[in-house]
């Protein structure tokens, strides 16, 4: 056999779909490296054994590591057209960490289209690999003596293949390593954060030290509501054409002296577990650490965390800090139908709550997708609709189902316009002369600004623009150039601490929106900062 005659084999066929799958997958150098690697489960069928058994097992072994090797570009290149992101990321790794076994399947469904054509495309290439392999087993060809610079051009690659694989940087790229770690590191991952009582009780101890102290002329009563995937740009008090917060319009304009909107907040996440570290951890989530509940509390306020998200990092990173921790809904992720009305008579049984001073933080599930499933069933605003938004988008190119995301994306975001604005008003109503109000987003979304993606977004301003609105008496007077300061959200505790009127040590006017001394500098993220939209 000439080991060099590319001729139409069953062998050199099976390595098409593979060969395929790599090209969409990878480019430039990392391809070169994937197709190497690979190309060691191709070597030894050019040495088909005569025994039939042994011929079915180098079959299995190379359609085994074929499969290996589809399934790792087509899922690497769902995230990157998905999420433009990698499976190793900070933002894919905490999700899966924070993901139960039963939102796999309401995944797919949410990304339907797109699963279904990979599924498909996976399904054609396993087949046609099963019967390439299958038909160089029934039909091996004969082993002929070579010629020494064959065998030379044989054992040289086999050389640089060997080499590659004792180097960690390219062992740790093939497949079955790679996932095999992946999966090690996630489930290391979600190990620690059912072991942090330990931390909890440091930064406890750390805020006593700290000594804070609430002036008397404190608020009684601190809500702080912080939404999910909430892209300002989607938001009819931003300037977006579609009506999604006509509640929080009306609020807007009754109460423009108490009620203010800042023009440009910014996550600097794109992911939840991150996004809320940086905000309570007032930036600085590493080293010593200061949590905004353990210095409320310390300074002698009652604290609550009222969640509709049931999500194990969170609860225990933060809710368990809380002196009432109440998680309502007890579905993860995606699938869950909870919606965040189910969470307000909680927030009114702790507003009538007798503490003389109370810091209420109520985390909403906003528009985590699936989008369709963040509204109140048969009453999405824009199912169907064809308005100047969808003939837009459909005239940028982007696909039916981008169209219908975005659809349900909007629906989600008017049907959280009423929440949001009736925990406003129970605030107003039950939280005292001097209580104030906090609300943002933890990230955004991109769906279908910027490609033909719908979700968590590190690389697009989509995914870092957030809603940022403060309520309260001391917001009166505030100067009308403050609210179009661009805002950093791993800055805003320190804000909140200015709402709290509480001094401690590490308060920074510099990195608080509502000091004078504020001064902006942009942070470190994929996409930049801006100060217009």
């Amino acid at each position: 056999m000439n080991i060099l005659r590319l001729r139409p084999s069953p062998a050199w066929l099976s390595t098409l779909p593979v060969a395929a799958a790599l090209v969409f997958g990878f480019e430039g150098w990392r391809l070169l490296q994937m197709v190497l690697l690979a190309a060691c489960a191709w070597l030894w069928l050019l040495r088909p054994s005569r025994h039939g058994g042994l011929r079915a097992l180098q079959a299995l072994l190379t359609g085994l590591t074929a499969m290996a090797f589809m399934l790792d570009a087509h899922i690497r290149r769902f995230l990157h057209h998905s999420y433009d992101a990698s499976p190793s990321s900070a933002m894919v790794m905490t999700s899966l960490a924070n993901t139960q076994s039963s939102e796999v399947w309401e995944f797919l469904q949410m990304h339907g289209p797109r699963s279904l054509s990979t599924a498909l495309v996976l399904g054609i290439s396993l087949a046609w690999l099963v019967i390439c392999l299958r038909a160089w087993w029934q039909q091996p060809q004969a082993t002929a003596a070579h010629a020494p610079w064959q065998g030379l051009v044989l054992g040289l690659v086999l050389s640089t293949l060997v080499l590659a694989l004792v180097g960690p940087h390219w062992r740790g790229l093939h497949p079955l390593n790679f996932w095999f770690h992946w999966a090690e590191a996630v489930t290391t991952l979600r190990a620690q954060w059912g072991q942090l009582d330990h931390s909890r009780r440091q930064l406890t101890e750390q805020a006593r030290l700290l000594s804070p102290v609430a002036s008397p002329s404190s608020p009684d009563t601190l809500v702080l509501v912080i939404s999910e995937s909430i892209n300002r740009q989607h938001l009819g008090i931003y300037g977006y054409p579609r009506q999604t917060s006509p509640t929080l319009n009306q609020k807007l304009a009754a109460d423009p002296e108490r009620l203010k909107m800042f023009s440009h907040a910014w996550s600097v996440d794109a992911s939840t577990v991150p996004a809320l570290q940086n905000f309570f951890y007032f930036g600085h989530p590493e080293g010593q650490k200061q949590h905004l509940l353990a210095l409320a509390a310390a300074a002698g306020y009652q604290t609550w965390w009222i969640s509709n998200q049931d999500d194990v990092a969170i609860e225990q990173e933060h809710a368990r800090l809380a002196h009432h921790a109440h998680m309502i809904n007890h579905r993860p992720g995606r699938g869950s139908h909870s919606l965040d009305h189910t969470s307000l008579p909680m927030l009114e049984q702790a507003l009538r709550n007798a503490a003389p001073r109370k810091l209420i933080v109520l985390h909403l599930i906003g528009a985590h997708p699936d989008y369709k499933r963040r509204h109140v069933p048969g009453e999405a605003a824009f199912s169907g609709v064809k308005d100047g938004v969808y003939e837009g988008l459909k005239a940028q190119g982007r696909p039916s189902w981008v169209r219908q995301l975005r659809n349900d994306y909007d629906s989600a975001l008017a049907y959280h316009d009423t929440v949001v604005a009736q925990t406003l008003a129970l605030t107003r109503q039950l939280g005292g002369q001097a209580a104030s109000w906090v609300y943002f987003s933890d990230h955004g979304q991109d769906v279908g600004s910027s490609g033909n993606r719908a979700g968590h977004s590190m690389h697009t301003a989509e995914g870092y623009r957030i809603p940022l609105l403060m309520w309260g008496h001391g917001l009166q007077g505030l100067p009308p150039d403050y609210v179009q300061r661009p805002v950093r959200a791993d800055w805003l505790a320190h804000s909140v601490m200015n709402l709290l009127d509480i001094s401690w040590a590490q308060h920074a006017p510099d990195k608080d929106v509502l000091d004078a001394s504020y001064r902006w500098r942009p942070p470190s993220t994929p996409v930049a900062m801006l100060i217009s939209p």
